[in-house]
């Protein structure tokens, strides 16, 4: 399933997911232009690893937000950032700009601190960089899962050799997303090198913060309709 947009337009600009957009994609670039070596030097350098954060917290505890904004690939960026275009604007409206920025930042160290705790109990080494804004945006999954569960993401599914477009209430879809990460993280860790158990704690950290704000959105969103909303005066 890919998901290619959502029938939810946000009421704002979401001025802070485009500058997070705008910065996974610039650092991406400067990873490149770094050349083969210079790519592995930031990897090592700024990559999430368990090893260094636990052995000196003091001098790694930086690689906890860094880690954040660095990608293996092309198709890791983009998939990441298709998935934040999608959820993020929506999220950000409910939150405001500035605290959407924190609960981006907080859910994408939730992550990598389930990362972390997790390594250990399936006997897989700590000293592997992980990469990645995949847990950040796993949080803006599961507060869109609060804020919209009725949402419709239109899906571009694969149906044998058949590619065919669904709208999926976004309850379904984040659903199914989430037992994608749960069930290959129970049965083989995160051995296959995705770090299946920090999507599922940035998501889980986006629920708990996401769940106070809910009554919120249906406010928010009742203004709107009623057309008493203008850009500038949100929160």
């Amino acid at each position: 399933m890919l998901p290619l947009k959502d029938e939810n337009p946000s009421p704002i600009t979401p001025w802070v997911n485009y500058i997070l957009i705008l910065t996974n994609t610039l650092i991406f670039l400067l990873e490149v232009l770094s050349g083969p070596e210079g790519f592995q030097q930031i990897i090592m350098n700024y990559g999430f690893i368990s090893s260094l954060v636990m052995e000196n917290p003091s001098s790694n505890l930086y690689r906890m937000l860094t880690s954040m904004f660095l990608h293996g690939g092309w198709l890791h960026l983009l998939g990441n950032m298709l998935y934040l275009y999608i959820f993020g604007d929506n999220v950000e409206a409910a939150f405001g700009h500035v605290k959407y920025l924190f609960f981006y930042l907080i859910s994408g160290t939730a992550a990598n601190l389930m990362h972390m705790f997790i390594l250990p109990i399936f006997g897989i080494p700590t000293n592997i960089p992980a990469i990645g804004a995949s847990g950040a945006i796993s949080g803006v999954l599961g507060a869109y899962f609060i804020f919209y569960p009725r949402a419709r993401i239109l899906t571009a599914l694969m149906i044998w050799y058949f590619i065919t477009v669904e709208p999926i209430p976004a309850k379904y879809y984040i659903l199914f997303w989430f037992f994608w990460q749960l069930i290959p993280g129970l049965l083989a860790g995160e051995s296959t090198g995705i770090a299946y158990w920090a999507h599922i704690g940035g998501f889980i950290a986006g629920l708990i913060i996401a769940y106070p704000y809910r009554h919120k959105v249906r406010y928010l969103r009742r203004l709107w309709m009623m057309g008493d909303y203008y850009h500038g005066n949100m929160w």
